[in-house]
């Protein structure tokens, strides 16, 4: 904190040296030297304590440069000795602040000339002491507040040339031009800008050289930043660089500096809390969030006009508003300030083979979608020859998923979606085991019929059964790997007894089946059956599709057309083990039509 023996009630007159860049247009015209006032009638250490404001407009910056050497020698030693009326104050005093640079296009706002503004802010630094309204310079009458004014402008000039880079020519175009301050200073409700004398009472005539545009601040108070107001230069085309020294002028007023807050909040992203970023609040206080993405910036100097910005944040990741100007931080109180983060996510590969249970074979041309946790699916793969597929591009935040199957062949089970968890840019490897159980093994019986009109008892049908009992390898449950043996069968046959009478059976695969037992129920009668069970007296069995059985009914005298015959397999046993295979025999008997 600077002590008001050492300040004393002084006037802050503040130079500041902008430095703008526009972009240069080609001329033959020789360098035009800066018009500058031919003997400036600002004192020798009013001159020397000036800010230095470098600015470029094809860079759009301006840099701010403090006084190399203090103040206070320079002053009469009348004014620092006791009732001190004036001041000058440096770097340790005040601070500058720009932002907001634009550069307008040729002749926008007056012919043949570009326009360049910018935003201008003043930093008080003490603590305790109040920036008023000067008492020397003057100000103009009814002006108040912090005075800030331009007062020597020079513009650096170049002569252009040819000259070669290598294989390149290289063309530079000469620098020269007139800088003048524009009518945005002063443009304010509390001020016009228009020229002032701030240094003697002569006025302002078409001859004057010492009459200056002006932009007038609100009064600061300690350890705070004005409102931002804008400033700006007139310059011709071809003006790169120029310097402008600028005076800030301010009595000091001893005052109470209220009690500072603290600015605090969240930084939070598309992809969780932000670490480690830097929250910045105007008058050099800063802080940084933590794990959870929470910041407290404290001892922050209450007042209007701050500025929180966020920087430093981790690669990929903008903040969609950088930075809160004209905030208000309450005295031993806490202003609230959220920055919402957008990152670009990080990927990893999620990859992995798709195998069969039953024997471990790869399963290629599955298709795999993988799907994160609360987001869009991804552009399917296929899995390769051996089983194995790749999805690149996956998020990693978040680190869980899902993956689902299509295209598995026949029969296999899709139990999914399958989860993934743990993601990360090292890629995660997920394998998946699908069941694939084989196809049922049928067996299937057809009967074949034949109208025979010469038999011994007259018209007769005759039924031949067949069965298939399929190749290797059959069920694996009922032989393993090899086809699968019948060792024995029953049918059942219904039909209408007035029509249909049975009569004779003749074994038709007797050199393995030589058992037949027949048996009628209900003959005569619309609901009669035939019962027939056929097996092996050796306990034989055989394999492949062979014919069982001829079975014969007489026909009754009179009867034609469809007749109803029904037929079914009761009971069917395989291998010498005699395993029941009743539920996979199918029967397929064809109507029995009678001319």
């Amino acid at each position: 904190m600077q002590s008001l023996a050492t300040i004393g009630r002084r006037v802050a007159a503040v130079s500041a040296l902008a430095f703008l860049g526009a972009c240069a247009e080609q001329s033959a015209s020789a360098p035009v030297a800066p018009v500058l006032p031919s003997a400036p009638a600002i004192p020798s250490q009013y001159r020397g304590a000036a800010f230095l404001m470098d600015v470029s407009a094809t860079k759009r910056t301006v840099k701010i440069t403090s006084p190399s050497s203090g103040i206070n020698s320079r002053l009469n030693p009348n004014v620092l000795a006791g009732d001190a009326n004036y001041s000058l104050l440096g770097g340790d005093a005040i601070e500058l602040i720009t932002s907001n640079f634009q550069a307008g296009a040729v002749g926008a706002v007056e012919p043949g000339k570009v326009l360049i503004t910018f935003d201008l802010q003043i930093l008080n630094k003490l603590d305790g002491y109040q920036l008023t309204t000067p008492t020397f310079p003057t100000p103009p009458s009814g002006v108040t507040g912090v005075q800030a004014f331009p007062f020597e402008i020079t513009v650096t000039t170049t002569s252009g040339g040819v000259g070669s880079n290598g294989n390149e020519v290289v063309v530079t175009s000469p620098r020269f031009g007139v800088v003048v301050p524009s009518s945005d200073w002063g443009n304010l409700p509390n001020g016009d800008g228009n020229f002032h004398n701030f240094f003697n009472d002569v006025g302002c005539t078409a001859t004057a050289n010492d009459c200056f545009r002006y932009e007038p601040f609100a009064a600061i108070a300690p350890l705070n930043t004005s409102s931002a107001q804008r400033v700006g230069f007139i310059i011709d085309p071809t003006v790169g660089d120029f310097r402008a020294k600028i005076i800030v002028a301010a009595d000091l007023a001893a005052t109470v500096t209220a009690a500072p807050g603290t600015v605090a909040g969240t930084v939070t992203s598309n992809i969780g809390a932000v670490n480690g970023a830097t929250i910045s609040v105007s008058g050099g206080f800063s802080g940084n969030s933590n794990a959870s993405g929470a910041y407290s910036v404290s001892g922050v100097a209450s007042g209007p006009n701050k500025t929180v910005s966020i920087s430093n944040l981790p690669a990929g990741c903008s903040a969609a508003q950088g930075s809160f100007a004209n905030q208000t931080v309450p005295a031993a109180g806490t202003l609230t300030i959220n920055f919402a983060v957008t990152c670009a996510v990080p990927t990893g590969t999620v990859l992995g083979t798709i195998t069969k249970q039953q024997d471990g074979s790869n399963l290629a041309g599955v298709t795999v979608v993988v799907t994160p946790t609360s987001g869009a699916a991804l552009a399917a793969v296929t899995t390769a020859a051996n089983g194995g597929y790749s999805r690149s591009g996956v998020p990693t935040v978040p680190a869980t998923g899902s993956i689902t199957l299509s295209t598995l062949p026949a029969g296999c089970v899709n139990a999914g979606p399958y989860t993934y968890s743990g993601h990360t840019t090292a890629g995660t490897t997920r394998n998946i085991v699908v069941s694939c159980p084989p196809a049922p093994v049928t067996y299937p019986v057809t009967g074949a019929w034949t109208i025979v009109n010469a038999g011994p008892t007259g018209r007769q049908a005759q039924l031949v059964l067949s069965i298939d009992m399929g190749t290797a390898p059959g069920s694996l449950s009922i032989d393993g790997a090899n086809a699968d043996p019948l060792a024995g069968i029953t049918f059942n046959f219904g039909f209408n007894g007035t029509q249909l009478a049975y009569s004779t059976r003749n074994l038709l695969s007797i050199d393995e089946f030589d058992l037949g037992v027949a048996g009628q129920n209900g003959a005569g009668t619309a609901s009669a059956s035939t019962a027939l069970a056929i097996g092996s007296g050796g306990g034989l069995t055989k394999t492949g599709n062979f014919q069982l059985v001829r079975v014969v009914y007489n026909i009754a005298a009179g009867v034609s057309g469809t007749l109803n015959f029904t037929g079914s397999v009761s009971e069917a046993l395989a291998t010498t083990s005699l395993v029941n295979i009743t539920s996979s025999v199918t029967v397929n008997i064809p109507a029995l039509i009678v001319p």
